[in-house]
């Protein structure tokens, strides 16, 4: 039996289901189209901005790169820019031209800052770009063009093995980097309509490189003026001006000078505590960056950040004033600037206390408690130990005796340990200071007299100690030179 057709005209349900379910799929498929688009444009100007591929840029993307992360399971401290295990996160900055400018990726600026998390302060410490960089076998290049000769080998990811090497070399932990070009901190400072920076002194500089590698004259009138973001990177970027403003020095001040005054700049206009200005600021100059972080870890930190002020802001530069950390050298004819102290200890100091000022740390390095120290040169060079003492005396020590060894031609500072190990903390305090060895031979005392004490080195010469109240003899060898000489080979 046939089944009658029926065909309603009035209420014609499956058209309309069909019209809309195409709907759905033109709409979805667009979107689709839109969004891979999108992500491709996205990867592919990232991919010529960094000179890598296309694929590893899509996984960089900062929304994928997040979905990544979470589907392959990484740690969720990863994900937080502000979480480490001392209570300091370090971020290492550098500077550079740019795309336009000769030696595109030398480093103009290097500054590592340090932010106490816990008491909410910040350290600041400019590197010079003329620091040398040891290489190993006595090889040295400039520490400005350590991020250039990483990114040629690893383009887009030069800055954070840049940032490794300058960590271990200062022996500090890199916990996130930040690289922006010069037209990156142009668009910057304009995005925020300009700085108000107090000049402290007026220069003229006629050696200011132009774009095309001449040169043009710049001037500043010392007081307060409005800087947009081309005049604010002349200003930070001017090393040959006239009346005490030129090298890097004084260039490294102006630099932190700018960043205070972009930090204020910030504050007051509450761009820290909202998130939609913190996204467009990242979106304009997002193309001139290159770090670790994403947009979400900015929102992060500025919210940290917005809890400060530059009261809480301390500033250092490591220089080559009569007190400070560096001497000039010239290395095959090139300028470097090396640590006074051969072994880094003392910039590694500055790096690792970026809160304390010079005169804390100094403070800071003096023994704990009374120490006495009879010291004996054993080398040729004449007046040593005096030298030495006086370098001794100014750090807190108490000088016992001074005199020549009996033994002369070491190579290595020795310290024996007179108080039978209940200094040990002091005892490694004096080896690093002097770059000595110690020696684990124990004094022997004359049965006649307990006041007589000998200790007798490798060559079993017998050194006698004269002060009867010493903690530590020290024969000083040529290893302890650079204490008192920059530099010494």
């Amino acid at each position: 039996m046939s089944r009658d057709l029926k065909v309603d005209f009035l209420h014609p349900q499956p058209d309309r289901v069909a019209r809309r379910t195409t709907m759905i799929v033109a709409v979805v498929f667009t979107l689709g189209v839109g969004l891979l688009s999108a992500i491709g444009a996205g990867a592919s100007y990232r991919s010529v901005t960094n000179g890598t591929n296309v694929l590893f840029e899509i996984g960089n993307l900062p929304v994928i790169a997040d979905m990544r992360k979470l589907v392959l399971g990484e740690q969720a401290q990863a994900n937080n820019p502000i979480s480490t295990k001392d209570g300091r996160m370090n971020t290492l900055v550098f500077g550079v031209g740019g795309s336009g400018h000769g030696g595109p990726e030398l480093s103009d600026t290097i500054i590592l800052v340090s932010t106490d998390l816990n008491d909410k302060r910040v350290g600041m410490l400019s590197i010079p770009r003329d620091l040398a960089f040891p290489l190993g076998d006595g090889r040295f290049q400039k520490i400005n063009a350590v991020n250039a000769y990483a990114e040629q080998d690893n383009p887009g990811e030069g800055a954070m093995i840049a940032a490794k090497s300058i960590g271990k070399l200062l022996d500090v932990r890199i916990d996130h980097v930040i690289k922006i070009d010069f037209r990156g901190f142009e668009k910057f400072i304009d995005t925020l309509g300009g700085l108000d920076i107090d000049v402290e002194r007026g220069f003229v500089d006629a050696s200011y490189p132009t774009i095309d590698d001449e040169w043009q004259t710049v001037s500043f009138k010392a007081g307060e003026q409005h800087m947009n973001g081309y005049r604010a990177l002349i200003y930070v970027r001017s090393r040959h001006g006239n009346n005490g403003e030129a090298g890097d020095f004084a260039r490294s001040r102006r630099q932190q000078k700018v960043i205070a005054a972009v930090v204020d700049k910030l504050l007051s206009l509450g761009t820290l505590a909202n998130p939609a200005k913190i996204a467009e600021l990242w979106s304009i100059v997002s193309s001139h960056i290159q770090t670790d972080l994403t947009i979400w870890d900015t929102v992060k930190l500025a919210r940290l950040a917005s809890s400060f002020n530059n009261q809480q802001l301390s500033m250092r530069v490591l220089t080559d004033d009569v007190n400070g950390e560096l001497v000039p050298a010239n290395v095959d004819g090139s300028f470097m600037l090396f640590p006074k102290k051969p072994d880094w200890s003392e910039i590694r100091v500055v790096a690792q206390n970026p809160f304390e000022s010079k005169a804390e740390i100094a403070e800071m390095l003096k023994p704990a408690q009374e120490v006495r120290v009879e010291i004996k040169n054993g080398t040729t060079r004449n007046g040593f130990a005096t030298q030495i003492s006086a370098e001794l005396d100014r750090s807190g020590y108490i000088i016992t005796e001074v005199g020549n060894a009996v033994q002369r031609g070491y190579e290595r500072t020795v310290i024996f340990d007179l108080t039978n190990g209940q200094r040990l903390s002091e005892l490694a305090r004096l080896k690093q200071l002097l770059n000595a060895n110690v020696s684990t031979v124990e004094p022997l005392i004359s049965p006649d007299d307990p006041n007589k004490r000998t200790v007798f080195t490798q060559g079993m010469t017998a050194e006698n100690i004269d002060a009867t109240s010493t903690d530590f003899l020290i024969i000083l060898g040529e290893s302890s030179l650079g204490l008192i000489t920059p530099y010494a080979q």
